[in-house]
């Protein structure tokens, strides 16, 4: 949610804040007054080039700043940057005419593919030119599966895909891999030297481990000896913990408790000194033959450098050449079996892909219907909505190409969503789609710039109302020049052009119950006298009413 907006030296505004509420705020005012501009710099604040053209005249830089409440999503995103939040967080960007513009969340420096990140699944900036998302094919599929809640019946589907993926690609590698006898001779040697190797991960730790105690062994036998003689010489540690331990033979129950404590860290520290002296005496009875240590490194070592591999990529190296060695002199063999592979990962894969189609068409009609009912209550009543599926190949998706087709007026046949003019139809169209949509999404912020343009009277108030509906899930922002549309907000905020300073300047304000109505009688009839502001009570009156 948006908490407040404050802009600064941003085309025609000289300087604002804004406080905005949950639910549904709408915007009015005169053309031209700026209340596009406080929708562009919103939108500015969170993506876009920073363009200095939008710095108001006379400065040299422009302030956008939003303070936002802090999700759940939101969260994951700020801590795996390691950003300090509380319960908001405050995105700040100065746009410079010298192009050194920075981007600040809280007091953190950031990209806009950070911000994109944080806001793109979260705000949905929707205007005529900018339905593009909800008309692009290839997000038909996923707001069909969001709409149907196909979640976890997708996931399985993928995994189930992933596995038949995976043995494909090692079938069709297996296939396209053709050795000659000179290859074949090469990895017969290369495995050769591997196996001769007789690679060990913890033989090579161990042999590390004594060539380093082989080379610094006058500091091991000073240190072991010098440990061994602290602890067991006179007035040694044993020595002196034996004495207190002795010492404490009262009869007192919290003494003897931590007699036993003791007790308990003298026998520990006995089996450590114990441990100590069995490594001593490696080096008093055993011959460290560091010959044999050093060459067994070595083959290590150039094995190694050989194969760009380290220990346990040798040993991985060592089991591939097996498999193609194996592979070329039983070829059909093994294609056979990865081949029975392939096609019992396939048909379990197709088979959950299935499911997930029976799924999705089931939930078509019931989209289709939504969509539909949504479109009526727009006054589209001749429109006609389908969600075509077609099968195709299998993918990472399922089986299912998914297009929405529409038909908005009487005896015309269906097409693409993407072929629909734009204009007053489609932004209604636009709208119920949203209506559906806005209520499954992460969105936490949607704003509409006029998406009522070119309509009016029944219409315009059927509009308002959608927007009040989607209001119920997320936050709404609305530009209009309508009062039917405005009567149904949560929220009122007048946008005008302040001149008091000798300069044009957009300035707003929230409107309070009396300054609503006068609002709405001056939009409606360009005048506030007692019939007008009568006729404005009334609408605002109905339409609060038909959206409680």
């Amino acid at each position: 949610m948006l908490k407040s907006l404050y802009i600064k030296n941003y085309a025609i505004i000289d300087e604002l804040n804004i406080d905005f509420d949950n639910g549904f705020n709408v915007f009015t005012g005169e053309t031209g007054a700026g209340k596009s501009i406080i929708v562009g710099a919103l939108s500015n604040l969170m993506k876009g080039k920073a363009d200095p053209a939008l710095i108001r005249g006379g400065c040299d830089k422009a302030i956008i700043e939003g303070v936002f409440s802090v999700d759940d999503y939101m969260k994951d995103i700020l801590d795996e940057a390691a950003i300090e939040y509380d319960d908001d967080l405050i995105i700040r960007r100065v746009i410079s005419k010298d192009n050194r513009n920075t981007i600040k969340a809280n007091q953190a420096n950031v990209t806009l593919g950070f911000l994109s990140s944080l806001f793109g699944e979260h705000i949905d900036i929707h205007s005529q030119k900018d339905s593009q998302y909800l008309l692009n094919k290839k997000n038909h599929l996923l707001l069909l599966d969001r709409y149907a809640h196909n979640s976890e019946l997708l996931g399985n589907y993928r995994n189930a895909y992933r596995q038949y993926d995976e043995v494909l690609k090692e079938y069709n590698e297996l296939l396209n891999n053709t050795y000659n006898e000179s290859e074949l001779e090469y990895y017969r040697f290369d495995l050769k030297e591997l196996e001769e190797a007789h690679l060990d991960l913890e033989e090579e730790d161990e042999l590390e481990l004594k060539e380093k105690r082989y080379k610094d062994s006058e500091k091991y036998l000073n240190a072991l000896s010098g440990a061994i003689e602290t602890y067991e010489g006179d007035n040694g540690v044993d020595e002196l913990l034996s004495v207190i331990d002795h010492s404490l033979n009262v009869d007192d129950g919290d003494i003897a408790d931590i007699k036993e404590k003791i007790e308990e860290i003298h026998y520990n520290l006995q089996d450590e000194i114990s441990r100590l002296k069995n490594i001593l005496s490696e080096f008093d009875t055993e011959e460290i033959n560091i010959e044999y240590i050093e060459e067994r490194l070595y083959t290590y070592s150039k094995l190694k450098r050989k194969h760009g591999r380290d220990t346990a990529g040798l040993i991985e190296k060592l089991n591939e050449l097996k498999d193609k060695i194996a592979f070329f002199e039983d070829k059909d063999f093994v294609l056979n079996e990865k081949k029975k592979a392939v096609d019992a990962l396939r048909d379990k894969a197709y088979e959950a892909a299935k499911q997930l189609h029976d799924v999705r068409a089931e939930k078509a009609i019931s989209l289709q219907e939504a969509v539909i009912s949504h479109c009526h209550d727009l006054m589209l009543e001749n429109v006609r909505f389908n969600v075509n599926i077609n099968e195709c190949d299998l993918n990472s998706n399922g089986i299912d190409d998914v297009e929405f087709y529409i038909s908005l007026n009487k005896g015309e046949d269906l097409k693409p969503l993407r072929n629909v003019a734009s204009g007053g139809e489609i932004s209604r169209l636009m709208l119920a789609l949203k209506t559906v949509f806005t209520s499954l999404s992460a969105n936490s912020l949607v704003i509409f710039d006029e998406i009522d343009t070119g309509v009016s009277g029944k219409t315009a108030l059927a509009i308002g109302q959608k927007m009040a509906q989607i209001a119920k899930y997320t936050q709404v922002l609305t530009i209009t020049h309508l009062a039917a549309v405005a009567a149904c907000a949560d929220s009122h905020y007048y946008i005008y052009k302040d001149d008091s300073k000798g300069y044009s300047s957009t300035s707003i304000r929230k409107l309070n119950n009396d300054e609503i109505i006068n609002e709405l009688a001056l939009i409606s009839s360009s005048e506030n006298s007692e019939a007008a502001l009568q006729a404005a009570k009334e609408l605002y009156d109905s339409a609060q009413e038909s959206i409680r």
